[in-house]
């Protein structure tokens, strides 16, 4: 047997390929599988993947492992001249490994498919971005590794076992053998790690600059840019000694027009919807659809689909990073051409979609908007820009005052400032569900201070300068009162209804007065504000706003629930529930059913009270809302702990409301919050230090998609678990329990058993379905007692 196998395997282990490698190892071992793709975008390992495949079956095949570098070859005809001269002598069983077929793919495949045809014990193994289109082609697409994702509190045990962790961690080691992780610094490499989207060659490039900069340095110098140019070792093949490389050998063969799409798409941060990417292409519809199949058949770009949203093409970083760089290159006129389309699209898009933030399809365009988070602030920051006010908001720098001094800007910077404030006014729903509560009022506060520098002559009293002005004081207050600050909600509605006043409009000021008057209550002037919730909720009723009314009248139930006047709180929550049901005013409603829970609590009705809970978060958890649900999980959890006596479902569900708060800023009443310290220290005694510490922990690791479905999949007491009923666990069911139970994954049980992982996957699913549980910490909880 002879073996040719030149691509590179280094010395260092691989990672995180171990399912992988058994299923292309498969494919080979298969006689009737003769043409075998390994296919996806550059860094991810095809090439390490199919060498180490093609060594490990080596003995099936005598006939030998021969390669051919497609890339090193000059052209097309001398690949075939290589390609035949391995072909033509085989009489036994033969590995051909062709690594790097993109970019040739089209003149490769017909001479490739002949061959096959023609030598019955020939096996191909290809590497590519693209495929060859072969009938009876395998294609088995090998993605990056799985990054840690989101995670409100980081933790060692947690992420430790996460492929693309693993591999970081070890080829840091090898840079700086003083590397490990640690609690101190793995919210800085989980960071990196999803940074860096999971890409194997680009996490080993980024662990190298370990001897230079310690994890949160490091993290930072990349989010700068500093990925761009990463070196990587001398003895790999050309194509991936830097992330500069591997993005230009994959971008090899583009058009120039096609290189200008690319470009302008990674303007584009966390994706692009297709509808988008034909709205800004700088090419025709027919040479867009070209160019984005031309780009997705090469991996360049990703269609995602995503729940209850539109799918969206992303791009991987590397690729991004050489598509802004190609806008770089390309002058100062055609990038500043390409960021005002970017910016133009979110001005048009965001205002277009604010009305339709309250209606019957409130759930869809929340979370369109919400996904366009990041685009929306890169836009922001070109109109900052544009609109020359230089606020520094992030520098804490003092606002410019533009060209003419005093105040005075031109008239061009002067429309480019209302747009500004146009879409920041149009990203308060959006901001409030995401609980970019900080961020968002930062903004609000320095496009309003922005216009009121910019205020002068006929300007002082130009009607659209101050309802937009009056728009951004009404928003900022919205947010301030979400961030617990009251006296500074109350300043700026105060500042919003003078704004109103002074164009004679009382309808528009109406609802901000009604939130003036609800801040101050929450200040301590009881009786100003309600007098002042009880007008604006006539006013608003009298102007016939319905929506306006409704979220008036739910404040005014809150204030009086907490006056204990219930049965009046009863009437007008009624009301303001059937208007929002109606109206499809998904978030609204969530607010108003948490506020019956609260009323039926008063009432000792607990089971309404649970019923309303889990509607209320059932509710903000179709939408993806962050900013309200803390206070939903945390009444819940006291609900389960006091009535229902379940502590360890409540630590969890505490801990993951707290870190939530932590991450968005939310507020809580004094009275809430001394609840709920009396809470934690009841559970501290009653689970003991361990328990309750092990609890917490896992409810601080929880992510916020998951806090939703953990609530929701609560055990209601009288559970088979609950009243000690036995389940009929079979002996194989009941030793993969235990093992979850031990905090075992699903790889570490089947490795531990020695069974397949989907084996273990429906041992897991099927003890869960028994068991009535919903997550494994359930299981655990479980069998726990069980034990």
């Amino acid at each position: 047997m002879s073996t040719d196998l030149w691509t590179y395997r280094p010395a260092a282990e691989m990672v995180g390929r171990e399912f992988d490698l058994i299923g292309v190892q498969g494919r080979l071992e298969d006689p009737s599988v003769r043409l075998i793709t390994l296919t996806g975008p550059g860094g991810v390992g095809k090439s390490r993947l199919a060498a180490e495949a093609a060594a490990g079956v080596a003995e099936l095949f005598p006939g030998g492992i021969h390669s051919v570098d497609l890339p090193a070859c000059l052209d097309l005809e001398s690949v075939l001249e290589n390609i035949d001269k391995t072909v033509r002598d085989i009489t036994e069983r033969t590995v051909l490994l062709l690594d790097g077929i993109e970019h040739i793919a089209g003149g490769l495949a017909v001479p490739l498919a002949r061959h096959l045809a023609d030598t019955p014990l020939l096996t191909v193994l290809a590497t590519g971005q693209e495929i060859l289109r072969i009938s009876g082609e395998c294609v088995l697409p090998v993605p990056p590794l799985p990054p840690p994702g989101e995670l409100l509190e980081a933790d060692v045990a947690d992420v430790q076992d996460n492929p693309a962790v693993q591999l970081f961690v070890r080829r840091g080691r090898q840079a700086n053998p003083a590397f490990a992780l640690t609690p101190e610094n793995v919210g800085a490499v989980v960071d990196i790690c999803n940074l860096l989207e999971g890409v194997p060659l680009v996490l080993e490039l980024a662990a190298r600059r370990l001897r230079l900069y310690p994890p949160q340095e490091l993290l930072g110098w990349l989010r700068r840019g500093g990925d761009r140019h990463l070196p990587g070792p001398v003895d790999v093949p050309e194509r991936q000694r830097s992330t500069l490389a591997i993005a230009e050998w994959s971008c090899r063969g583009l058009s120039a027009p096609q290189r200008s799409l690319l470009a302008q798409l990674a303007l584009f941060q966390g994706g692009v919807t297709l509808p988008t990417a034909e709205k800004v292409s700088p090419l025709g519809a027919a040479e867009t659809t070209v160019a984005l199949e031309t780009m997705l058949d090469r991996g360049l770009l990703t269609l995602e689909e995503q729940p209850r949203a539109d799918s969206r093409l992303t791009m991987p970083r590397t690729v991004r990073a050489y598509g802004l760089a190609l806008l770089d290159e390309a002058g100062e006129e055609r990038t500043l051409a390409a960021r005002q389309a970017h910016a133009r699209h979110y001005r048009r898009l965001l205002p277009a979609l604010e009305g339709r933030f309250h209606g019957s399809e409130q759930q869809r365009w929340l979370r369109v908007a919400v996904a366009e988070h990041d685009n929306v602030l890169a836009a922001l920051r070109h109109l900052e820009d544009e609109d020359g006010t230089g606020t520094g908001m992030y520098e804490g720098h003092e606002k410019g005052r533009g060209e003419g001094g005093g105040g005075r800007v031109r008239p061009e910077r002067a429309a480019a400032l209302l747009e500004r404030a146009g879409l920041v006014t149009a990203c308060l729903q959006p901001w409030l569900v995401r609980g970019e509560l900080k961020e968002g009022l930062r903004w609000f506060d320095a496009t309003g201070q922005a216009l009121k520098g910019a205020e002068w002559g006929e300007r002082a009293e130009d009607e659209d300068w101050l309802r937009a002005r009056a728009r951004l004081y009404c928003g900022a207050g919205v947010l301030a009162a979400a961030l617990g600050d009251h006296d500074g909600a109350a300043h700026r509605h105060r500042r919003a209804v003078a704004l109103y006043k002074r164009l004679r409009d009382p309808q528009a000021a109406a609802l901000p007065s009604a939130r003036l008057g609800h801040a101050l209550f929450r200040c301590g002037e009881r009786p100003e504000g309600r007098a002042l919730l009880s007008a604006s909720l006539t006013a608003l009723d009298a102007h016939g706003d319905t929506a306006g009314s409704a979220e008036a009248a739910a404040a005014l139930a809150e204030v009086l629930l907490a006056s204990g006047e219930t049965r009046q709180a009863r009437a007008l929550l009624e009301r303001v529930g059937r208007v929002q049901r109606q109206n499809g005013a998904v978030r609204d409603l969530a607010r108003t059913v948490h506020l019956g829970a609260r009323l039926y609590l008063c009432e000792g009705d607990d089971d309404s009270a649970r019923v309303a809970l889990r509607e209320s978060i059932g509710l903000y958890e179709s939408i993806g809302e962050r900013t309200e649900l803390p206070a939903v999980l945390e009444m819940f959890a006291l609900l389960i702990l006091q009535r229902a006596g379940r502590p360890q479902p409540a630590a969890r569900l505490l801990a993951a409301a707290g870190a939530l708060r932590s991450r968005t800023g939310a507020g809580v009443e004094r009275e809430r919050a001394d609840r709920l310290r009396a809470a934690v220290d009841e559970l501290r005694r009653r689970l003991g230090g361990a328990v309750f510490a092990t609890a917490w922990a896992e409810g601080l690791r929880l992510r916020p998609e998951a806090m939703a479905a953990e609530a929701l999949g609560a055990a209601e007491p009288g559970r088979a678990e609950d009243s000690g009923e036995s389940v009929a666990l079979t002996p194989r069911q009941l030793q993969v329990a235990l093992l979850v139970a031990d905090g075992m994954t699903n790889r570490q049980i089947a490795q531990h058993l020695d069974i397949a992982e989907w084996t273990v996957v429906n041992h897991v699913r099927n003890v869960m379905r028994k068991l009535g549980c919903t997550s494994r910490v359930q299981v655990a909880w479980a069998v726990g007692r069980s034990r």
